[in-house]
C-alpha cells in the first residue's frame, strides 16, 4: 500500500492546498497517480559501488583496500577486542558483580494431565502415598535434577483424591488437591538424597537426610533435621525422639 505523501515526489514544486505545501512531483493532482509514475522516495536506492575498474572511477586498483596488510587480503577476519597481540583491556580490568544463575535450583514441572493418564492407565496407585520415585518410574518425566513441581494444569478434570510428596506445588495446584480431601506436602532433597529415592541400587550406604537451607525453611516446615535428624526445620523435637529420650531418663 503506498502512502500519497511518499508518492508524490519528484521535479516540481505544486501546492495541494492553501495552507499545505505539496512535495515534487510529476503528478498534478491525486488522481493523476498510476503505474507509470509510481517510484521510491529519492535516494532510497543506491546504485552499488564498483571497486576495481581503474583509476579513473577512483576506486580502482587497490579497491579502497589500502595496500597491504592483513585487510587488504581476502577472508581477513579480526576479532571485534583484537589489539594487535597485546592483552586486550577487558582482561586487563578485573570482574565486577555476581549472578546466582550458575546456582539455580530448577525443578522439573508435571501438570494434572500427566498424573490423571497415569491413574487411568493404572501406572501409579492413588491410594498410596504418591512420591518423586513413582513418577520417575512411570517414565512420566526426563531428568530430575532437583525435584519435581506440580503445576495447575488440567485441574478442571482431575477428581483423584490423592496424598502426594513433591519438591514444590503451584498455589492452584495445592489448593485443587486439598479440595478433594487429598495431601500435598513439600519434601527437601539435595543432589545425593534425591539420586537414592530414584535409584537406590546404585548406592552401598543410606545417606543422611540433608538439613534445609536457610532461605526454603518456610516451604519445607516439617522436615527432618538436625543431629540424627532429631528436630524439624522450626526447631522443634520429633514426639519419637522426646519420648526415647525421656523413657532413657526413667530407666
Amino acid at each position: 500500500m503506498f502512502n500519497l505523501g511518499n508518492i508524490c515526489k519528484s521535479f516540481s514544486k505544486i501546492t495541494i492546498s492553501n495552507n499545505i505545501i505539496g512535495f515534487r512531483t510529476i503528478v498534478s493532482k491525486p488522481n493523476e497517480i498510476s503505474l507509470n509514475n509510481l517510484r521510491d522516495n529519492p535516494g532510497a536506492v543506491t546504485k552499488k559501488v564498483r571497486v576495481g575498474r581503474g583509476i579513473g572511477s577512483g576506486r580502482g586498483k587497490t579497491s579502497t583496500r589500502g595496500h597491504k596488510g592483513q585487510k587488504a587480503r581476502a577472508g581477513h577476519n579480526i576479532p571485534r577486542a583484537f589489539e594487535g597481540g597485546q592483552t586486550q583491556l577487558f582482561k586487563k580490568m578485573r570482574k565486577y558483580g555476581f549472578s546466582n544463575a550458575r546456582f539455580e535450583r530448577s525443578l522439573t514441572p508435571i501438570n494434572f494431565n500427566t498424573l490423571d493418564r497415569l491413574i487411568r492407565e493404572n501406572r501409579i496407585n492413588p491410594e498410596e502415598t504418591i512420591t518423586m520415585k513413582h513418577l520417575f518410574d512411570a517414565n512420566c518425566t526426563g531428568a530430575i535434577k532437583h525435584g519435581i513441581k506440580l503445576l495447575s494444569d488440567g485441574k478442571q478434570n482431575f477428581k483423584h483424591k490423592i496424598n502426594i510428596e513433591l519438591s514444590d506445588f503451584s498455589e492452584p495446584a495445592r489448593k485443587t488437591i486439598e479440595d478433594l480431601g487429598g495431601v500435598a506436602q513439600n519434601v527437601y532433597f539435595d543432589r545425593v538424597g534425591l539420586r537414592y529415592l530414584l535409584k537406590p541400587h546404585k548406592f552401598d550406604f543410606v545417606p543422611k537426610r540433608a538439613r534445609v537451607p536457610l532461605k526454603y525453611a518456610d516451604k519445607y516446615p516439617d522436615h527432618i533435621t538436625g543431629y540424627m535428624g532429631a528436630f524439624s526445620t522450626k526447631g522443634e523435637k520429633f514426639n519419637k525422639v522426646q519420648e526415647e529420650q525421656e523413657q532413657e531418663q526413667e530407666q
